[in-house]
């Protein structure tokens, strides 16, 4: 008979699983959801205080009659369809009160995942922007927990789970200097300190460890440290409305370099394009078309991004915008609901865990609560 303790474990072990050591995953220092929304392509756009996670250059184009951008909160949460069933899961787990069914009920979940990818993220960017004549800039905290974990039956090389997830926070700031109406330049730098663990773990190991598996987990197999890492960028304006964005990012890398959340410097290109309009349902869109990692030779398709931004609705108020675009080959959709200071936000998107688009695709939803002006 399985007791309560050891159910307390497998559950526990379940989670911690979702670290995934055998994806392919793309991690990303800070995904802002108005951009994931439409792909993921920001790098020809900017337009706030983010951009410094895209393209330092993007600062240039914040809208300086709205004075500085302020958001005191920006809090999101993601999470992949795994995760959400196994909440489910969970919560009706506890209303079984036959401890033998109870049991039963724990095992036939933990099959039902066995060899899945789990994800859970959440991040906050707190920061202030702002343009002034021709210069823009932001500065901001960052705090970011990713997770991946997957379970395994426990009898081949894979062992019964592995995990693979970072802890990571840091200061942010970034600046723009517009050379010319067309042309502008941007730099940032970011002081991350982080937490990184890259595990796989067999039976033996988790017997071992079985009085002291948090303690282990964060002092014994966990690698900590500090990057500091340079951005640089470019953003251009075409005479025919088009901007044209190159960024070099994260040069130096951040993270340990031997776990799969290490996060390597990457060149990039990217297009964008706005437009107001005089329209009742539709006050202005944009849209953008990136490419990214481009000295990288993995699959073109998952190093793509292109979407889509309209503006319905604009006042002091209400805001209400809506976005659409393809990431690493999959759709996004995304509404941005803001009222008075506060925006709420909803997201879905795939991150591709395979090397190349449709092998491996993870289908995960993010929600956005902000704070600020």
């Amino acid at each position: 008979m399985i007791s309560k303790k050891n159910i307390i474990y497998i559950n526990l072990f379940a989670f911690i699983n979702n670290l995934n050591s055998t994806t392919y995953e793309n991690y990303q220092l800070y995904k802002d959801i108005s951009i994931i929304k439409m792909g993921g392509a920001n790098i020809g756009l900017g337009g706030s205080g983010t951009a410094v996670f895209y393209n330092p250059a993007g600062l240039s184009t914040i809208n300086r009659s709205n004075g500085a951008e302020i958001k005191l909160i920006n809090l999101s949460l993601s999470a992949n369809k795994n995760v959400i069933n196994i909440g489910k899961d969970g919560l009706d787990l506890q209303d079984i009160e036959n401890e033998d069914e109870r049991n039963l009920e724990l095992l036939r979940i933990t099959r039902e995942y066995l060899g899945s990818n789990n994800n859970f993220e959440i991040s906050n960017f707190s920061y202030v922007a702002k343009g002034i004549k021709n210069l823009a800039f932001s500065i901001g905290a960052l705090t970011n927990i990713n997770l991946n974990f997957s379970t395994h039956r426990g009898l081949g090389s894979n062992g019964f789970f592995d995990v693979d997830g970072s802890v990571i926070g840091g200061g942010v700031f970034g600046i723009s200097y517009d050379w010319s109406q067309a042309l502008s330049f941007g730099i940032a730098t970011k002081y991350i300190k982080y937490i990184s663990v890259h595990e796989n773990f067999t039976i033996d190991k988790l017997v071992e460890h079985r009085d002291n598996i948090d303690s282990y987990l964060i002092d014994d197999i966990s690698h900590r440290g500090t990057s500091t890492v340079f951005d640089l960028g470019l953003l251009w304006l075409t005479k025919t409305g088009y901007k044209v964005g190159a960024s070099f990012l994260n040069i130096g890398g951040i993270g340990y370099k031997n776990s799969q959340s290490y996060i390597p410097e990457t060149l990039n290109f990217g297009l964008g394009y706005e437009k107001n309009l005089n329209n009742k349902f539709l006050k202005s869109w944009k849209a953008g078309l990136d490419y990214i990692d481009i000295t990288n030779n993995s699959d073109f398709i998952t190093k793509s991004r292109i979407g889509v931004e309209g503006l319905f609705y604009d006042s002091t108020m209400l805001t209400l915008k809506g976005g659409l675009g393809f990431y690493q080959g999959n759709y996004t959709a995304g509404l941005d609901m803001r009222f008075a200071i506060v925006q709420l936000s909803l997201v879905t998107y795939t991150e591709e865990l395979g090397a190349y688009s449709g092998q491996d695709s993870d289908r995960r939803y993010l929600f956005n609560l902000t704070i600020g002006w």
